[in-house]
């Protein structure tokens, strides 16, 4: 049998994707593993799903090469099998990962709810996340014959006439979390959004103040040491530098009838000529939330370490939110194929194939891109590997 261009290309792109994701993901767990400032929870999911996708380009797209380049070959029974159960529960294995940090991230961010950050309730998502696929695609695999398949080019079950069997472990494991991470992604960008605009009203509703300091000068004009009271007031002057001016004048300058007073007890005869300089500076808004009063009382500084803080939770959802789009082009294809396997030509499982394999090369590549932490860690393990060598 003839084999096309297109067919060696993809066998060659796949082979690149498999040592691409075995390195990376290998990684990407030495790293957070290794680096006690990546050893948190939030980054538990990441070294699961690491796991997950090594186990996919060793266990079946490395298989799939050598599918493409002998299209004849019959794999013995177990082999075949094996190849078919673990294809679908591995990529069950990785929406469940994208629910698991959707999850996390709708309740860290919308509820600032702290139920899903102890370990024990970490620990039983991501066991049912590995679980579930396993139980689901199960019963399928035992009941129906496996062998290869013409259109996927591989052992699978896509040819199958049991569509119930297949459609129900595909709606329940592949279609409802993708639905579920996708609302829960929503409902973050929607909060996120409407906190802009809550931030925004209020400081355009709030005019900046301004701290005006009398201070009386010696003979000379020069200015002296303050000996009055500073008086605080609003302005809304546009023009106003933001770093605050100097306003010279005579004694009867000032802006308020005490101080009129007192500029006409300076002229009196007898005494010096003096002048009043008014210094005018922007003053901080001292006003603290009920929560950063609570946090005062148990010793906290909560001005720049909340700033950082969720200017890091904001980086992790974009990173969390990225990996679901990742997701979404590599591999929802394939999933929508799936469902309509018989209208689907094989060109184009061919490609939906590609790009299955392609999404966990992809993910440490995001894990690098957007988490300083992590970038920091890959430089340091590759360092060290470089090291060892040389």
């Amino acid at each position: 049998m003839v084999i096309s261009t297109g067919v060696y290309i993809a066998a060659v792109i796949i082979a690149v994707i498999v040592v691409l994701t075995v390195l990376g993901c290998l990684l990407t767990i030495v790293a957070i593993l290794a680096r006690p400032n990546l050893r948190k929870l939030v980054n538990v999911p990441l070294v699961s799903l690491s796991c997950a996708d090594i186990l996919f380009a060793t266990c079946d797209a490395a298989l799939w090469i050598y599918h493409f380049l002998h299209p004849q070959w019959e794999p013995p029974g177990a082999l075949c099998w094996f190849e078919s159960y673990t294809t679908p529960v591995l990529w069950g294995v990785s929406i469940g990962h994208m629910l698991c940090i959707a999850l996390q991230r709708y309740f860290n961010v919308c509820t600032y709810s702290t139920r899903l950050k102890s370990t024990c309730v970490l620990v039983i998502m991501l066991s049912l996340t590995w679980l579930l696929p396993i139980v689901s695609f199960l019963p399928v695999h035992v009941l129906e014959e496996v062998k290869v398949d013409p259109k996927l080019k591989r052992c699978a079950l896509g040819g199958s006439a049991n569509l119930w069997g297949k459609i129900t472990p595909t709606v329940l494991i592949l279609i409802i979390p993708y639905i579920v991470s996708l609302v829960c992604y929503a409902l973050i960008h929607n909060h996120v959004r409407k906190s802009k605009r809550r931030v925004m009203a209020n400081a355009n509703h709030h005019p900046k103040r301004w701290a005006v300091q009398f201070s009386r000068g010696t003979q000379g004009g020069e200015a002296g040491p303050s000996t009055s009271t500073t008086a605080t007031t609003h302005t809304t002057r546009s023009s106003r530098n933001a770093y605050g001016g100097v306003w010279t004048g005579d004694d009867n300058s000032s802006s308020c009838d005490d101080d009129e007073q007192n500029a006409v007890n300076q002229n009196k005869p007898g005494k010096a000529n003096h002048k009043n300089i008014i210094l005018v500076t922007p003053v901080p808004d001292t006003t603290e939330k009920p929560t950063e009063k609570r946090q005062h009382g148990r010793g906290k500084t909560p001005n720049a370490k909340s700033h950082n803080t969720n200017a890091a939770e904001r980086q992790i959802t974009k990173m969390m939110m990225t990996l679901f789009a990742v997701y979404t082009v590599c591999c929802m294809p394939m999933t929508l194929m799936v469902m309509v396997y018989t209208k689907v030509p094989s060109e184009a499982f061919m490609v939906a194939s590609v790009l299955m394999a392609l999404n966990g090369a992809l993910n440490p590549i995001v894990y690098g891109l957007m988490n300083k932490n992590i970038r920091q860690g890959y430089k340091h393990i590759w360092d060290c590997v470089l090291n060892y060598i040389t």
